[in-house]
């Protein structure tokens, strides 16, 4: 023990002449701090959060059916799953996923004087934010990330977008700023730019409009600066945002709606309402649901006429011809399924889940290295001709119009995967790995659709609020969740009560909801109808707990508030945040008036 101590003494004693102690506290393989420029592609990484909340919102928007044996199967009937996280993913995301790691990036950046990567997070930060306060409305914005709190109190969804555009518009001041030091990791980090500033500048401009416009039912104002911000963001598709994966063959790494992951595989396929939408079969229902041939105004397409944008979308059994050139209307037929049914093919057109063997790394979105969106020029567009239309500039914003869905195609064209015919030993053709049209044969019929009736040579004079919107609804399937936003503003199209809102008696009962007719001029989304409508192929009650009443937020996150933080809940008005039917408490931005 004596020369264990005498050593101890001696190396203390030469210690004090060295210019450095060693800090025992310190663990240079688990360091407690990080240089900013090391988080950042985590925190984009947890943007797959985004395609966890979709196996509950795509069913709800009706850009996804099936799900029969899901335990996220509620959702499609506008229920919720109780005592289970499903639903809850973008508050995991932006609260820890994203949480401090943000936080540090942000005030890391600007002590360092790294205010590029200070204008990243920021954007970043506003743009999730976005997507939650969207979501669940009422959250801990305020109390976050306060450090020692055992509660968390909520702040209204209005203080939360006002959050937003203040975080929107820190990013754009900080990314005007001049870097001190360089790092030359930042494309390698930045798995959305790959450090193009200008772009995130753009991408904070984005924000905004969706911000905006989200807002704008409040107040009439918010259209004026939805269309600045518009013209301040996305120049062409070339600015689109989105995320890479690198698909190195393990599931951490690849697309959530790729093959290898096996997330949607045969329990979700296109649903019913969206392979009417595109196939111009929309049903014209009479006085008591039944069909009565097909709705007159088609808005997107006709049976007369290819959108070829319906074989990315959806999956298809159909052989794929051995000229391209023979691909025309008819070529592929789609079968789509109902909320809550069995799938009948998948998205990848086949009878079961996708195989490496039958469907490669996948096709078109569905791919285990597609590029996952964020937001897109096209949607952008669609936001400024809303915003136009509504302030009565009809003729401007019919050019948004135009614009919005060129965007889109152009958008879609850049997920494409060139077809490879799978055979059986007959020489038969099993499947097809990649899409089944080339994009030299896409472009050749998109350009025809381009000038058909339905975009360039649409007259003017029947141009209409619902070609706007129809034509966004189908240019952010099945990826965006502000889709929701827009189904919400314009209240699933339901006829309103005297205050502009759903209400019991002329909106719903326990048994069935009441759509406007598609007649009516204030009617957005032709055919949309929720599960309990009375007509055929709906019918379908509500959960006992709805009341009768559609659902306008997600329920927070289970395991964090209904856990741990149920006091804050209970305070929520006017439904408590415990009650069986919070779900159906309409958000702030789809409540009429300021």
């Amino acid at each position: 023990m004596r020369k264990i101590l005498i050593s101890l003494t001696l190396f203390l004693v030469i210690g004090t002449s060295c210019t450095k102690w060693l800090d025992v506290n310190k663990n240079i393989d688990a360091p407690d701090w990080v240089a900013p420029i090391l988080r950042l592609a985590p925190t984009i990484a947890a943007y797959e959060g985004i395609a966890y909340d979709l196996r509950a919102l795509a069913p709800m928007m009706q850009y996804f059916g099936g799900a029969s044996t899901s335990t996220l199967a509620p959702f499609g009937n506008h229920s919720y799953y109780p005592g289970n996280d499903a639903g809850g993913e973008a508050w995991r995301m932006v609260y820890f996923l994203q949480g401090m790691n943000i936080e540090h990036i942000i005030n890391d950046g600007r002590s360092r004087e790294e205010f590029t990567l200070a204008g990243i997070a920021l954007a970043i930060k506003a743009y999730s934010w976005h997507i939650l306060a969207s979501f669940h409305g009422d959250l801990p914005v305020k109390d976050a990330f306060v450090p020692g709190l055992l509660a968390h109190n909520y702040d209204n969804q209005e203080f939360a977008y006002a959050q937003v555009r203040s975080w929107a518009r820190q990013a754009i001041a900080e990314l005007d700023k001049q870097d001190k030091n360089v790092y030359p990791t930042l494309a390698t980090n930045d798995l959305i730019y790959a450090g193009n500033v200008a772009k995130w500048k753009k991408f904070a401009y984005a924000t905004l409009a969706r911000n905006y416009i989200a807002m704008s039912m409040k107040d009439a104002k918010y259209l004026d600066s939805a269309i600045a911000c518009a013209d301040l963001s996305f120049a062409s598709s070339a600015d689109d945002a989105s995320f890479r994966f690198d698909a190195t063959g393990i599931s951490a790494n690849s697309n959530f709606f790729g093959v290898l992951r096996g997330n949607i595989a045969f329990v979700y396929s296109q649903s019913d309402y969206m392979v009417q939408l595109m196939t111009g079969t929309i049903p014209n229902y009479n006085a008591s649901g039944a069909i009565e041939g097909l709705l007159d105004n088609q808005i997107i397409t006709d049976t007369a006429t290819l959108d070829p944008r319906t074989i990315l979308m959806f999956g298809s059994r159909d052989t794929m011809p051995a000229n391209q050139n023979d691909i025309k209307k008819g070529t592929f037929s789609y079968v789509g399924v109902r909320q809550t049914y069995g799938v009948n093919t998948s998205l990848w057109g086949g009878t079961a889940s996708p195989t490496e063997a039958t469907a490669g790394k996948g096709r078109w979105l569905f791919r285990d290295d597609a590029r996952w969106p964020l937001t897109t020029y096209s949607e952008i567009q669609f936001i400024k001709a809303e915003a136009l239309f509504r302030k009565g500039q009809k003729a401007t914003a019919f050019e948004a119009f135009k614009k919005g869905v060129s965007g889109h195609i152009d958008w879609m064209k850049t997920l494409m995967v060139a077809p490879t015919v799978v055979k059986n030993t007959a020489g038969k053709q099993t499947s097809v790995i990649g899409d089944k049209i080339t994009v030299a044969r896409f472009t050749t019929l998109a350009n025809e659709y381009m000038n058909s009736k339905f975009v360039n040579a649409l007259p003017l004079n029947d141009f209409s609020l619902s070609h706007i919107m129809m034509q966004k609804y189908v240019s952010m399937y099945p990826w965006s969740l502000d889709t929701w936003n827009d189904l919400r503003r314009y209240h699933y199209d339901l006829v309103l009560g005297a205050g502009g809102v759903p209400v019991t008696g002329t909106s719903y009962t326990t048994d069935v909801v009441y759509h406007k007719l598609n007649t009516d001029a204030t009617r957005i989304y032709k055919g949309f109808y929720l599960p309990p409508s009375d007509v055929i192929n709906r019918r379908q009650k509500f959960a006992a707990w709805n009341y009768g009443a559609p659902c306008y937020r997600l329920r927070p996150r289970y395991n964090s508030e209904y856990m741990w933080n149920l006091g804050s809940l209970k305070k929520l008005t006017p439904i408590a945040g415990d009650a069986d039917n919070y779900h159906t408490s309409i958000v702030w931005f789809a409540q009429p008036g300021n």
